[in-house]
């Protein structure tokens, strides 16, 4: 691939479409889009994510900006499962932007609520054992409407390959969480879900 941080940054900016066709379309145009992000997922287990924080910031006296986050190894598949995995995240948004919760278990089980909200907003869920109504699709008729938006604007998107073993090596089996937005840490001996109680954001690993 050649001029790959150009089509870094236009499929950036085609994520960003993608997101304003939503909004009209599925929200009414009522979110105020957010910092749209492409980042690996460490364990290639999710699509997205939405911060419940607004974590990005121009400077410390900043209110700062939710992050909406596409994972970049999971930009390899179709643009109806690319745009569902986007509207699921923008239902998330609705969520917080509106005080509802709609998930439990330090943000990784979907409630009823988010089922409630999903299908409200163009897609079809489905169940899961261990992360409730998580599983999203497009509805035939948002599938339409996507159709609609692609034929005058074809997809433009590239993607990474997944993370592999031995990409990232551990010295050590202890694992540090830190809070995204007020920086409180705390350590583990496995992986967990866990939930700044200050600030209401789930902690991210960072590697030792």
């Amino acid at each position: 691939m050649k001029n790959g941080t150009q089509k870094y940054i236009e499929t950036v900016a085609y994520l960003g479409k993608l997101y304003d066709f939503a909004n009209a379309e599925l929200f009414g145009g009522e979110l105020i889009k957010p910092v749209i992000t492409i980042q690996r997922d460490e364990r290639n287990k999710t699509h997205g994510w939405w911060s419940l924080g607004q974590v990005w910031k121009e400077s410390a006296d900043d209110d700062g900006e939710h992050e909406l986050n596409m994972t970049a190894q999971s930009l390899n598949r179709s643009i109806g499962e690319i745009a569902a995995t986007l509207i699921h995240e923008m239902c998330h948004q609705y969520a917080s932007c509106n005080n509802l919760q709609d998930t439990s278990r330090s943000g990784s089980y979907h409630n009823k609520l988010f089922k409630k909200i999903a299908e409200s907003h163009g897609l079809k869920v489905s169940c899961e054992e261990t992360i409730g109504w998580s599983h999203t699709e497009l509805t035939e008729e948002t599938a339409e409407k996507l159709a609609g938006f692609t034929a005058e604007n074809p997809p433009l998107v590239i993607y990474r390959l997944p993370v592999v073993k031995g990409q990232t090596v551990k010295t050590s089996s202890t694992r540090k969480y830190v809070c995204p937005v007020c920086g409180q840490s705390v350590r583990a001996t496995k992986a967990v879900n866990i939930i700044c109680a200050d600030c209401n954001e789930p902690m991210q690993e960072e590697k030792l």
